[in-house]
């Protein structure tokens, strides 16, 4: 799949090319040199890379380049909009919260395919649409019907069957005018004719704050689905959802992203050694619980308490972190499994907190301990043990909308969910054989939408309402957007699922790292109505 983030840049320098803009040898320190004269009206910076990349490809040719434009039906179909339409489009970059245009889907094939053909002859043959774009104020507006744009998210809303021509120039028409009315709108700044629209950015910006706080729309959304390519460079390995973001983590590294945006940034690297995080919960004070392991120093000869990976010993530790990523507590695990249960180190797989701070951790072949539960400074109090169900090691383990902590059990030919009692430590309320005979183990388990719970399996999405029968697969594996198997996914407080898929991965030193221009992020609703 193409990097839909590089499209824009690659359309505007296109253009460029074909106005005969020549480009002096000198233009990164052009671009660079007239970026840093800039004097934005806010301290905090919103430069996405969108916004620099199309925003010095503007400022070099109005500044630096001798510019021998043939005037057509392009440019003067450009030249057409009037000052309010190119400061709307203008703003609209702005104010927008994401650095990227997404889809609701992926194209399909031959939509790009016919997509490519339709833009030469959009800027070749003067082949326009009937329509102009249709703008909505929130997603729970479109209809299904034709393609459609919603500014706050930069995301296009596409129908389920393959698009016409007209809306694929519709959409190829709305890029080429908000393009030109960045580069038109930054000239007339620039040369003092009007003013820096603050006002205007102020009061856009001012209503999505508001909404915000009124209702969290930029996060809690539970019918939007959308398809982000990824623009950061963390090699992550591993996603998980917190109370209202994303968190990647790779090799020593742990990234944070807003929900529906394309890139992340650094969060927490305060490792000493090489250290990989696989299980991780924020709570709802902010704290951060992370399960992971350390590599151990050469001299360390405590055996029984190393793991073994690629020729590597590592110990398996539990950090708690509070908001401000200071660390609270490191829970030495591996010395803990070995003194209550005399086994060696175990990975922790899943990890979860419920609201009367106890911490449920699922470390892997434990035989008969499906939990161990730790109070919320980590100090252990319990086990959860059944002789009746067994869990999978990488079973699903969450809170549903009843605030209880489910895990996943399993006999030898049964699945199901279970609640679990931490006073006791035993199971509780058993939901058993909700999903078709033969299901492959349960990885997910969250509160749903606008039911109960959602489940994920490699045999696809459930959903499930406790006292019915039976849990819904809303979406089987085999109609997903992405490769199903080793796909890392999780599922937000909204109840959607997000899929990270990567296309390509490389080999360093006997450690499979994804790569991360070949990662797209998938946005699944779970609603059923």
């Amino acid at each position: 799949m193409k990097n839909k983030a590089d499209q824009l840049e690659r359309d505007l320098f296109r253009m460029a090319e074909r106005e005969k803009m020549i480009l002096p040898g000198t233009v990164d320190k052009e671009v660079d040199d007239k970026l840093s004269q800039i004097h934005w009206s806010k301290p905090r910076g919103r430069m996405t890379w969108k916004k620099a990349v199309i925003l010095a490809a503007a400022l070099v040719a109005m500044c630096s380049l001798t510019v021998t434009a043939a005037v057509g039906a392009l440019q003067r179909r450009m030249e057409a909009m009037n000052e309010q339409e190119m400061e709307d489009y203008f703003v609209q970059i702005y104010t927008s919260r994401q650095g990227a245009d997404n889809y609701s889907r992926p194209l399909t094939d031959t939509e790009r395919e016919r997509m490519g053909r339709l833009r030469t002859s959009y800027e070749e043959e003067a082949v326009f649409p009937q329509k102009i774009l249709t703008m909505i104020s929130s997603p729970d507006e479109y209809k299904g019907k034709g393609v459609a744009f919603y500014k706050d998210t930069s995301t296009f809303f596409l129908p389920e069957e393959t698009m016409s021509d007209e809306e694929l120039l519709e959409m190829i028409d709305f890029v080429y005018k908000r393009d030109y009315s960045l580069q038109a709108m930054n000239q007339k700044i620039e040369e003092g004719k009007i003013p820096f629209p603050a006002q205007q950015i102020a009061v856009q910006e001012a209503a999505g704050e508001e909404e915000t706080a009124e209702g969290e729309e930029t996060i809690q959304k539970p019918r939007q689905e959308l398809t982000i390519p990824y623009t950061g460079d963390l090699e992550f390995q591993y996603i998980a959802a917190g109370q209202n973001c994303i968190f990647l983590t790779g090799q020593s590294s742990i990234h944070k992203m807003k929900i529906g945006s394309s890139d992340s940034e650094p969060f927490f690297c305060d490792f000493e050694t090489e250290t990989y995080v696989n299980a991780m919960y924020e709570d709802k004070k902010g704290n951060l619980y992370l399960g992971l392991y350390v590599r151990m120093d050469d001299g360390d000869d405590s055996a029984n308490s190393g793991i073994t990976v690629g020729g590597v010993r590592y110990k398996t530790w539990l950090w708690i972190l509070n908001a401000d990523r200071e660390i609270l507590r490191k829970v030495d695990i591996s010395s803990l499994l070995e003194q209550e249960f005399g086994v060696r180190s175990r990975m922790i797989t899943r990890i979860v907190v419920d609201e009367q701070g106890y911490v449920y951790v699922r470390a892997g072949f434990m035989g008969d301990v499906l939990l161990l539960i730790l109070d919320e400074q980590g100090n252990y109090i319990r086990s959860v043990t059944s002789k009746e169900f067994n869990c999978h090691d990488l079973g699903g383990l969450g809170i549903g909308k009843d605030g209880k902590v489910y895990t996943q059990i399993q006999t030898k030919d049964r699945m199901g969910i279970a609640s679990v009692d931490p006073e006791r430590g035993a199971l509780d309320e058993i939901y058993m054989d909700i999903v078709p005979k033969g299901t492959i183990m349960l990885d997910i388990i969250a509160a749903g939408a606008d039911t109960d719970f959602v489940l994920w399996g490699y045999d696809g999405i459930f959903t499930y309402n406790m006292g019915e029968d039976k849990a819904v697969n809303v979406l089987p594996a085999y109609e997903a957007p992405c490769n199903w198997e080793g796909v890392m996914h999780c599922a937000l407080p909204d109840g959607r699922i997000v899929f990270a898929e990567c296309s390509q991965y490389r080999n360093e030193e006997d450690k499979i790292k994804s790569v991360p221009e070949n990662i797209t992020f998938y946005y699944k609703s779970t609603l059923t109505n």
